[in-house]
């Protein structure tokens, strides 16, 4: 295995290099998904996660948020407690054109776990092992599941993530991305590798992508050194830094400034080409302050970032961002 340029299968489905875009609610929309492409570097995106209830229901945001064009490969990441719901939903992503449909059992979120979905479903073995059952059953693409390290430590201390490992993998699950963090720790703390290891030392016969803490080129080959995961996922880095995933398969890959600005130029205009103006101003005053961390002028761009009501006012704070940093 050559991390991490060489390809690796979930299933039926290549995907052409080891680095994995995670899903991130509210961020990874077609736009964003769009947008990081272009960048280049990543194998794998995943949409933001879409609630099975909303999609059975017809809602028309859960709808749009399976909106693709092109991608390949795609994965589509439903949350839910419900199996007949999970498997219908997950029949409505493969319709709609998802590679790979995932099940989110991470999410720590309150507003999702107290309808037992997202990372309640760790709480109970026996629920979770329908649900993926039910999804398997319903799709002829493959079922991945995206998964934390527990509900809380003591879950965590007692390996009960190794029986789950086990479950999924009589119920015909393809792959599992673990991110090492409890329930309890949300996003606190550091995230504990070593259950990735343990994860892959499980030997199950679908790929481990370690996913927490990988922030920079160095910290993707570490978690491969470290635990033997198949694929690296990347969710917060990759806001901070979207060249992240070239920088990681291209050694001598250097990101300017410039760069840094153009890019939250270029991702407002994907969301203004792909979103109604309104919401496309509100998904970049919350994208473009984590890409612009760091840039000379910054801080005074995030301030009339926040305070811009239109289109053109942003492109105008862009600009003054830019003349600032030089």
């Amino acid at each position: 295995m050559t991390f991490p340029h060489s390809p690796f299968h979930i299933g039926p489905i290549e995907v052409p290099n080891r680095l994995v875009m995670a899903p991130l609610h509210e961020i990874t929309d077609q736009p964003f998904r769009k947008f990081i492409r272009e960048i280049g570097g990543v194998g794998l995106v995943v949409s933001e996660m879409i609630s099975s209830e909303a999609l059975i229901r017809h809602a028309v945001k859960a709808e749009k948020m399976m909106a693709a064009t092109g991608e390949r490969p795609l994965s589509m990441q439903i949350s839910g407690g419900r199996p007949e719901a999970l498997a219908e939903g997950a029949a409505l992503c493969e319709a709609a054109g998802a590679d790979l449909v995932d099940l989110n059992m991470g999410c720590p979120a309150s507003n999702v776990t107290k309808g037992g979905a997202g990372s309640a479903l760790l709480k109970d073995i026996r629920l979770a092992e329908r649900c993926v059952t039910s999804m398997v059953k319903a799709v002829k693409v493959p079922v991945t599941v995206k998964m934390r390290a527990g509900w809380d430590a003591s879950q965590k201390e007692r390996g009960e993530f190794l029986d789950f490992l086990r479950m999924f993998e009589a119920a015909g699950v393809q792959a599992l991305a673990i991110h090492p963090r409890t329930r309890a720790q949300q996003y606190e703390g550091h995230a504990d590798w070593s259950i990735i290891a343990r994860a892959v030392e499980a030997g199950t016969s679908y790929p481990i992508i370690g996913n927490g803490d990988v922030n920079a080129r160095e910290d993707a080959f570490r978690m491969v050194e470290e635990t033997g995961c198949t694929a690296v996922m990347i969710g917060r880095g990759a806001l901070y830094n979207p060249f992240l995933f070239r920088q990681i398969l291209e050694s001598d890959f250097i990101v300017t400034t410039d760069m840094r600005i153009d890019a939250t130029l270029r991702l407002f205009q994907i969301l203004l080409d792909l979103l109604e103006p309104r919401e496309a101003l509100h998904k970049i005053k919350k994208i473009g302050a984590w890409f612009t961390k760091g840039v000379p002028g910054g801080h005074g761009f995030r301030q009339n970032l926040h305070a811009a009501s239109d289109a053109q006012a942003l492109l105008a704070a862009i600009d003054a961002l830019r003349h600032q940093a030089a």
